[in-house]
């Protein structure tokens, strides 16, 4: 590594910056690759629990909402007249 940071440093400026620059282009594209290949494994859900069918989707909807609000039922009203 040495060997190799000595070999740039020799380098004109405009070459080091070139090389900056593929480098820096070289490292994005596979930072893009990465994040393209997962993305189908995040948007297809993967190993997530799902509500396959409406009585399976109320009973989550109405476990989550109690653990919310601590099982009470609120209500909450906004008034938007001004004086």
């Amino acid at each position: 590594m040495k060997k190799y940071v000595d070999h740039i440093i020799a380098k004109e400026p405009h070459e080091r910056r070139r090389h900056a620059m593929q480098l820096a282009g070289i490292l994005t594209a596979m930072v893009f690759v990465v994040w393209i290949t997962t993305l189908g494994l995040r948007i297809g859900g993967g190993d997530n629990t799902v509500a396959q069918d409406d009585s399976n989707q109320t009973s989550l909807s109405a476990a989550a909402a109690q653990s919310i609000n601590g099982g009470q039922n609120t209500l909450y009203v906004a008034s938007t007249t001004q004086f």
